[in-house]
């Protein structure tokens, strides 16, 4: 099937070729790709004729999964730049986004069609090459970073992520970035964008009622679901986790209590997916698998110069539908894309099957005693304790040694909080890098993907009330 290289393009196409294909399910209704499209045009129209067109800086204000994809559509096919403006952020914080990114216009409800009665019969066009979807980088150190895509990029990455026949379920709603990329992904390649109620008791039978193929969790999100009730009902469903590291010990209890078809992956904003696991491959403990068609990955030392197989260095990628930028940091952007390399600032090493296994981020990394200490390792040990549910491993300044490693650690619920046989159990693992401090808290922060909220969890470190073992 002849296939436009943007996002609406394709859209459009879906519709022409296949209109009765089914692009949108929830609980209570259903959008054919030929009502999708339609209720895009009719979107875009509304839009049109309240002064939005090329040019124009969009924020999409809507809590509404389905109103907030057709309204990100609409906007993209006037060729406009839009974001998403969170309506589960403060509204300072989406003031920052819309004086950062420049917005002149803000979409809503007030704005919205419903794209379960239009019927538009307008005539539809490819779109603006013109077009830009901004997303911003999770900011687990710092300052989130503001990615910059096409249209065109984003329907390149789109097959690493779906299948054409897959009707797709993610729990995070769309206006965290991770999840709209995949909305997104899903309309490009023809896929069918599944979306649940929020109601945790119902998730299953939900997916069941659904026919979900595909369900894609964080690593975080994932070992939460284990406790959903009814479990069995989806035996065999596709489940895609990404968005931070997955333990040993929680790959193994997916595949007994879930599915044998788990796909542990590691994606950049940047680049969309690079590699996941084959539920295939007898070997891919602690790695996130080998790196998807049409891509290339190589580690690399301080000089971005190969390393050798098995050595440890910084991730590169070069693909197909690389982001364009970082907007308003030309520096930053000239730093991360060299000679059509995208440099991640993640830590890893290519094992001899050509699998990739992550150490964490660069930037992360820290020195003890002469010893490089990477904090993702050090979790993943601590987190193969039967009694722990999650950790950070942080650096805490020392005059003497350097950054001393120190842990926060959260307990499963009804165990008994044993730091000292924590410690102890970690110290048989990682030796000389075990943790000098263990800090119990009842939460690590994390963002949507599932990544530490590293800044957040240093100031934990001195969280009234918690216990701690030397």
């Amino acid at each position: 099937m002849p296939q436009s290289p943007s996002l609406i393009g394709r859209l459009f196409e879906h519709a022409d070729l296949d209109p009765s294909r089914c692009a949108v399910s929830t609980p209570t209704k259903h959008l054919s790709y030929g009502e999708l499209a339609s209720a895009v045009v009719a979107q875009a129209e509304r839009l049109r004729a309240a002064g939005i067109g090329a040019g124009s800086v969009v924020g999409v204000q809507s809590a509404d999964d389905v109103e907030h994809l057709v309204l990100c559509l609409a906007a993209a096919s006037l060729g406009t730049t839009s974001c998403t403006l969170a309506t589960f952020e403060t509204e300072r914080q989406r003031e920052q986004v819309r004086e950062g990114v420049g917005i002149n216009h803000v979409v809503g409800p007030d704005d919205a069609i419903d794209p379960f009665s239009s019927r538009s019969v307008a005539q539809h066009t490819a779109g603006s090459s013109e077009a830009r979807l901004l997303f911003s980088t999770s900011g687990t150190t710092g300052e989130p970073k503001i990615v910059i895509h096409t249209t065109e990029s984003l329907a390149e990455q789109a097959h690493r992520h779906v299948g054409r026949e897959e009707r797709f379920a993610c729990l995070a709603s769309i206006e965290h970035n991770f999840s709209k990329r995949h909305r997104l992904y899903c309309v490009a390649e023809g896929s069918t964008n599944v979306f649940l109620d929020a109601r945790p008791n119902e998730i299953v039978e939900q997916l069941e009622a659904l026919e979900v193929t595909t369900l894609h969790l964080s690593a975080f999100q994932a070992q939460e679901f284990l406790a959903t009730p009814g479990l069995a009902a989806i035996r065999g469903i596709r489940l895609k986790l990404g968005g931070s590291h997955v333990p040993e010990e929680l790959r193994a209890r997916l595949r007994e209590g879930i599915t044998d078809d788990l796909h542990c992956g590691y994606g950049t904003t940047e680049t969309g997916a690079i590699g996941f696991t084959d539920p295939g491959d007898p070997d891919t403990a602690g790695s996130v698998g080998k790196a998807l068609p049409g891509l290339e990955i190589r580690v690399t030392d301080t000089d971005r110069k190969p390393v050798a197989t098995g050595e440890m260095g910084e991730v590169a990628i070069r693909c197909s539908g690389m982001f364009e930028g970082y907007l308003n940091r030309p520096e930053t952007t000239a730093a991360r894309l060299s000679e059509g390399w995208f440099y991640t600032g993640d830590t890893g090493r290519l094992d001899e099957a050509g699998r990739l296994r992550l150490s964490g981020r660069s930037d992360d990394m820290f020195v003890f005693n002469s010893m490089n200490i990477h904090p993702q390792d050090i979790e993943a040990q601590i987190c193969q304790h039967p009694d722990v549910a999650d950790a950070a491993v942080l650096p805490k300044h020392s005059a003497v040694h350097g950054d001393v490693p120190v842990a926060l650690v959260v307990f499963e619920a009804g165990a008994e909080a044993d730091v000292r046989g924590l410690k102890k159990f970690v110290r048989e693992l990682v030796g000389l890098r075990t943790p000098r401090q263990f800090t119990v808290v009842e939460a690590v922060p994390r963002n949507a993907a599932g990544k530490i909220l590293r800044e957040k969890a240093r100031a934990l470190l001195g969280i009234e009330g918690a216990s701690e073992a030397g």
